[in-house]
Parts: C-alpha cells; structure tokens; sequence
C-alpha cells in the first residue's frame, strides 16, 4: 500500500512539474499614473510568435520594424514619433510608455496595443 502512495505521489510531482515546464501560467499588470503607462507580460514561450505577429500588425507596419525573433531591451522610436522602452524574450514582454514625451494619439495606439497581447496570450 505504501508503494503504491509513493508511486502516485511521484506521478503527481511529475504533472505539475510538466505543467510548470509548459508554461501556461499568465500574468498580465497593467499600471498607469500621471506620466506613465506599462504593461509586463509573462506567458507561455508557444504564445510568443502569436504576440509577435500581433506587435507587428499593430506598430511595426508604421516604421518597418518587425518584433519577430526579436530580443529586446531598449528603447523603440517608430517613425511616426512613438517613443516606448520594451523588454521583450521568449515568454515576457515590457512596455513602458512615457505620456509626457508622446502625443495622446500615440498613448491611446500603445495602450491598445498592450490590452490587445492580453487577449493574445489568453486565446488558446
């Protein structure tokens, strides 16, 4: 009887651990105050390219930039002014969005821009 408790105990470490190893927790924090706006997102790496299709349909076509297979850590300018720091690998993504050095237009893009990888990373 024993044996048998043990052998189910190591079958369920091994589920959660592989649970664990795909990655399929979420974490979405949005945070806004007078000069900034940002989003960190933790996802599954299987989501990445997903997010970064959408990235590129929503900002790259404006400064023929694309985000995929992309590492980064910096500073983005696109061409029409937008200036956003992102941390970008397999699985997480920051955007930090200054209000004060962008137009309400480019806020308003960027901010839709990070509700819309939410809906990406939840869409299975």
């Amino acid at each position: 009887m024993k044996k048998l408790a043990v052998i189910s105990g190591i079958i369920s470490c091994l589920t959660l651990l592989s649970c664990n190893h795909n990655n399929k927790n979420i974490d979405i924090t949005y945070s806004e105050n007078e000069q900034y706006y940002s989003m960190i997102a933790n996802f599954s790496e299987n989501k990445n390219r997903d997010v970064e299709k959408y990235m590129d349909y929503k900002l790259g076509w404006r400064s023929n930039t694309s985000f995929v297979n992309a590492t980064i850590n910096g500073t983005i300018a696109l061409d029409d002014h937008t200036t956003f720091y992102i941390k970008k690998e397999p699985g997480h993504l920051k955007i930090k969005l200054d209000k004060t050095e962008n137009s309400d237009e480019a806020y308003n893009r960027v901010k839709a821009l990070c509700q819309g990888i939410k809906k990406v990373v939840i869409n299975q």
